[in-house]
């Protein structure tokens, strides 16, 4: 991993560290995870896991968990299950999804019951792997009476966040007819959507049936194949033959079986040797195998293998070839020959390349073909793509400018479960554009966004409770509450918000670590407030330098109460040297944003300065900076 230590990430860290010494363990818990990743600090594990544990220490959930893992694993400290359990308790006490899973899977098939409790709190809080687990246990009746419907259930909902082994189990349950009505092309549906996630257990199932993509069997020839099929099915040695006579797709298989264990002791080389065999025969799928296998170590060799599979219309292998040129893992980064694959894989209706193309050109001159795969991934039913779409809708990106249009496309991809897009539609609800207003529908839909971890709705959500009105009730608990949790994932407006929260109930030290946060993100109006605080030693020793340092940061984003009270800073050196010109700079830029202040005294500086000196101070009013 390279270390980040950029002039933004050690602002970043000196900030957080402060927070963290004092006491906070969300600060002590982002330091942690500072030094482990090597963000604004060398890298120090031995430090990563001081802050974690200081964290755990006081109560976060985040730093348990996080703390149990490392127990779990022996990493940075002694191996101790007992321990991983505890801090898992601590985690999963106050709620935290993965914390609830691990403890599901810790205690397994010894205390099936209560592995069984734990999976189905994880998965009533919509975490995949922990529904996906869960409908393991109830179609075997371990742990939980056996039921095959709740099982499909469990399973389509892991299934639709794309868990592929949760796609493949319920594709089973089609195909068999168990718990579901029996629906071959169901069953295909979901084995196909496993299968291109690389899960060998989909890709043999699509083959035993005959049903693999782009397999076009015809005449006698195909009869022959079908049940050579029928014949290899779950038989490793009949595959053998199968291969050892040319069977390319045998060859496939057995390469499968090796690389994933399938009835066989998994052997990374023999599979490898198989792959090979059956991607020099033009076997498509063993190409893009081979390429997957080899990708970590040999990235060229794999790129090669992708482009012969790519070149011959396999979508998944399009799709790595864009990534690969894309993101630089090529010899040079080529964005517009990594967009081109991209393209060829979105064109056969690949829904991961039409979100990728969509999300590198939205801002761009390209936008317009943003909003054209956009649409297509839409119409294949994706709630991202729906929401993206709303947002080109609402700023005119790449299309006309339709609010209504937006609030359309928010609305669908928000009644499928997507919580950007719930809390897009709470804002447009809360403004009243594009739809009539009312703040208890976006309350409705802030809400809904929230209790699934989105920031900027629990910040909304936040500050509704805190102005009230408009039939909500007034709740400062509930303000900080939402507003505390969106800070924590780090979400500036609400760190700031927060700031504004403490300050409202005589907090000024919890105002101050808050602001801080924000500010050091770049947000203005926490720097200005941070430049009051430290001009006025509220929550802060008073530090006049640091005072003007927040002032100026405010100032260059164009907030005019920093911009007149940095002119006076000048004026009169207070945390800096004198200096009429730059005072007379910032009051005329100030003055022309409407501010009263600096209004009068650009007045009174204009007749203390002579004209070379005010058409200076007029230059630089003019600048950027």
């Amino acid at each position: 991993m390279v270390a980040k230590l950029g002039a933004r990430e050690k602002r970043l860290f000196n900030s957080t560290i402060k927070s963290a010494r004092i006491g906070m363990p969300e600060a002590q818990y982002e330091v942690g995870l500072m030094y482990a990743n090597g963000v604004g600090v060398a890298q120090d594990f031995e430090q990563a896991l001081h802050w974690i544990r200081q964290a755990a220490e006081r109560g976060l959930s985040a730093a348990q968990y996080l703390l149990g893992t490392r127990y779990a694993m022996g990493a940075g400290v002694e191996q101790d299950e007992y321990k991983a359990v505890g801090w898992y308790f601590k985690a999963a006490e106050q709620g935290h999804g993965k914390a609830l899973f691990r403890l599901g899977k810790t205690f397994g098939a010894p205390r099936a019951q209560v592995s069984a409790g734990f999976l189905l709190k994880a998965a009533e809080l919509k975490l995949p792997e922990a529904q996906y687990a869960l409908g393991l246990l109830q179609a075997a009746g371990d742990g939980l009476p056996r039921d095959d419907q709740k099982a499909a259930a469990w399973f389509l909902l892991a299934a639709k966040q794309g868990v592929a082994a949760a796609q493949c189990a319920l594709a089973g349950l089609h195909a068999q007819g168990r718990g579901v009505a029996r629906d071959l092309e169901q069953a295909l549906v979901w084995y196909r959507r496993a299968a291109h996630q690389g899960h060998a257990e989909a890709q043999v199932a699509l083959e035993q049936l005959d049903l693999a993509e782009g397999l076009a069997i015809r005449g006698a020839a195909g009869g022959r194949r079908r049940a050579a099929a029928q014949e290899r099915r779950g038989d490793p040695e009949r595959w053998d033959r199968a291969a050892e006579q040319g069977d390319a797709s045998a060859r496939y298989h057995l390469g499968l079986m090796y690389a994933q264990g399938l009835g066989v002791e998994q052997d990374r080389d023999k599979a490898q040797a198989w792959f090979l065999s059956a991607a020099r025969q033009d076997d498509v799928r063993a190409q893009r195998a081979l390429a997957e296998l080899l990708e970590a170590e040999d990235p060229a060799t794999a790129r090669e293998w992708y482009r012969r599979a790519a070149e011959q219309g396999d979508a998944p292998s399009q799709f790595a070839l864009g990534r690969h040129y894309c993101s630089g893992e090529a010899d040079a980064p080529d964005v517009f020959q990594g967009l081109s694959w991209y393209l060829r894989a979105g064109a056969q209706g690949d829904l991961r390349a039409l979100l990728t193309v969509g999300l590198l050109c939205s801002e761009g001159p390209l936008a317009h073909l943003a909003v054209e795969c956009f649409r297509k991934a839409a119409a294949l039913g994706d709630a991202e793509a729906q929401c993206m779409l709303g947002h080109h809708a609402a700023s005119g990106r790449g299309m006309v400018m339709d609010r209504a249009a937006a609030v359309a496309w928010w609305r669908q991809a928000a009644e499928q479960g997507y919580a950007p897009a719930q809390c897009a539609l709470g804002v447009a609800l809360l403004a009243g554009k594009g739809v009539a207003r009312s703040a208890s529908q976006a309350f409705e839909w802030f809400q809904k966004a929230a209790d699934q971890g989105d920031a900027k709705a629990q910040w909304n959500l936040g500050a509704l409770y805190a102005s009230g009105g408009e039939g909500l009730k007034q709740d400062l608990r509930q303000a900080f509450a939402w507003c505390h949790r969106a800070a924590e994932t780090g979400f500036v407006p609400a760190q700031a918000t927060l700031g504004i929260l403490f300050a409202r109930i005589k907090e000024p030290a919890q105002a101050v670590q808050w602001w801080e946060k924000a500010a050091a993100q770049g947000d203005a109006e926490a720097q200005f407030n941070l430049a009051v605080m430290y001009t006025k030693g509220q929550g802060v020793e008073r530090n006049p330098q640091t005072a003007f340092h927040w002032f100026l940061q405010a100032a260059t984003q164009g907030v005019p109460s920093a911009q007149s009270k940095l002119g006076l800073l000048y004026a009169v050196g207070d945390g800096v040297a004198v200096d009429p010109i730059e005072a007379h700079r910032w009051f005329q830029r100030a003055a022309l944003a409407g501010d009263t202040v600096a209004q009068a005294n650009l007045a009174r500086s204009r007749a203390r300065l002579g004209p070379a000196q005010i058409a200076e101070a007029e230059r630089r009013a003019q600048s950027t900076g």
